[in-house]
């Protein structure tokens, strides 16, 4: 049996746009935030549904809870469950009978091999030009201090002092901040690359906070790991869609230099070619993914 009616589910009202506009002919489409999907107290009508997991802003996920509304009322339906990054989706979701995680971006080609969709293909919209770069680190990045650099394209996130074994409360205190004043859905397209130091005493948290700013950016972020509890973050990186680089212990001499390369400047006694990140990739606007 073909695919005829399908139920978006998600909270940014873009995305269930930019996939129906997509759909041909003879498909019936409707979208549905979270909540509105929690709410329907009538069987679930349709021969597939599509459902992303929505845990934007460090909020927990939204999609696995409207999943088990979905299964309480409907065990058969299909569902195809989205997210940029599918290693932060809960095990659950995984677990559960009919359901298929998908990654965002990977969807249409998805949705043609699986049931023979054939999309119209994808019109670009114009897009604000990227231009800050971000740098997010536990300890002093040597040359800069925390702030807004060279006319709004760096900004630096970093400590004075290292911050030793507060380093998980310093991340998850910066990245607070850093999410209380900046609008992801509004402003994302402005941000060109991000790079997050992971170091031995910020333990899970750094690289936690990079991949949720990769999951709302919608970008691979640049994770600057020393060599400390190594495989752990290559484990890490090949889950979270985040590219992995080893740098000294503390990052400060490798995140000051980025910054050097990022601004244009060059400084004595540094040699710049032998970064582990080339620096076309630290000057090149990140792999962004879209639907």
């Amino acid at each position: 049996m073909g695919i005829e009616k399908i139920l978006f589910v998600n909270d940014d009202a873009d995305d269930i746009q930019s996939m129906v506009a997509r759909l041909p002919a003879g498909i019936v489409a409707q979208g549905a935030s979270q909540f509105q999907a929690g709410c329907m107290v009538d069987r679930f009508d349709y021969d597939l549904i599509v459902l992303d997991n929505d845990a934007n802003d460090l909020k927990e996920s939204k999609g696995a809870g409207t999943l088990e509304c979905i299964r309480e009322k409907s065990q058969d339906i299909p569902v195809i469950y989205t997210s940029f990054q599918p290693g932060w989706v809960p095990e659950d979701v995984f677990r559960t009978k009919g359901v298929q995680v998908v990654k965002t971006d990977e969807i249409v080609d998805f949705l043609g091999r699986m049931y023979g969709i054939e999309f119209k293909p994808l019109v670009e919209m114009p897009r604000r030009a990227a231009q800050v770069s971000i740098l997010m680190s536990y300890n002093p990045i040597e040359g800069y201090s925390a702030g807004v650099h060279s006319n709004g394209r760096l900004l630096v996130i970093a400590r004075e002092k290292c911050s030793g074994t507060a380093g998980r409360e310093v991340v998850r205190e910066e990245l607070g901040k850093l999410y209380g004043e900046f609008d992801w859905r509004a402003d994302r397209d402005l941000v060109k690359n991000i790079f997050v130091y992971d170091g031995i005493n910020g333990g899970r948290e750094p690289g936690q906070a990079a991949a949720s700013l990769g999951h709302d950016v919608r970008m691979k972020v640049n994770l600057m790991a020393c060599h400390c509890d190594w495989e752990r973050k290559k484990r890490f990186a090949n889950s979270m869609y985040v590219d992995l680089y080893a740098v000294e212990c503390g990052g400060r001499e490798t995140m000051g230099a980025i910054a050097d390369v990022l601004v244009g400047i060059s400084r004595p006694n540094i040699d710049y070619d032998q970064l582990p990140i080339p620096r076309d990739k630290i000057l090149t606007d990140a792999q962004k993914f879209k639907i």
